[in-house]
């Protein structure tokens, strides 16, 4: 036990103190298994790894409305070129983990971001995959997710498709002792040109 929280204190340490530019994530807690009715704030601070060093947080809302159905809403902010982003989506659940097999969910969502002059609305979907597991006692639900869909530029009604493949993680917060309090990384390699990211989210559960 001991050492996983040294683990996790090295990681998010690690991450925080890296120089982000500001995004937030398609996935974030909305693949973690959460009680009925669970409502969760999460703290993010994410950002592009592939183009300007800039520090970026913001906030973002969870609540599952019907069961197996998970509403989300995110706004942030960053340094100099990065403006305000909003985005939500809605996690549905088409196969439920077992034992023997994966979660799997489709999660449509829409995104406006700012970046330098440029305005841009993604709209998408990403289908994703979570299977949990269990080490020491302690509990990690590492997923999958391939975020695609459309861009439209909206200062010249421009579009491009694009396509991209997240990795993360979530975990009760060894620290916290229960399982209010959860930790997020996230990865997202885009398939086309840049906009990579990493991102850390904290999570407060509560009904």
């Amino acid at each position: 036990m001991t050492l996983i929280i040294k683990v996790m204190k090295y990681i998010l340490l690690g991450l925080l103190c890296l120089s982000f530019n500001s995004h937030a994530s398609v996935v974030g807690i909305s693949t973690h298994p959460l009680n009925d009715e669970a409502r969760v704030l999460s703290a993010e601070m994410t950002g592009y790894m592939s183009q300007r060093h800039e520090v970026g947080m913001g906030l973002r809302y969870t609540q599952e409305v019907n069961r197996g159905q998970l509403l989300d809403l995110a706004a942030s902010g960053g340094q100099d070129s990065r403006g305000l982003f909003l985005g939500t989506g809605m996690d549905f659940e088409i196969l439920h983990e077992d034992v023997s097999q994966p979660r799997l969910s489709m999660k449509p969502y829409y995104q406006h971001q700012k970046f330098e002059n440029d305005k841009m609305n993604l709209i998408g979907a990403a289908p994703t995959m979570r299977k949990g597991f269990s080490v020491n006692g302690n509990e990690f639900f590492p997923y999958l997710a391939v975020p695609t869909g459309i861009k439209i530029d909206s200062s010249n009604d421009k579009f491009d498709y694009y396509a991209s493949l997240t990795l993360g993680a979530s975990m009760p917060l060894p620290a916290a002792g229960g399982d209010k309090l959860l930790v997020s990384v996230e990865t997202n390699k885009d398939l086309g040109a840049s906009s990579d990211y990493v991102g850390v989210l904290l999570s407060w559960i509560w009904k």
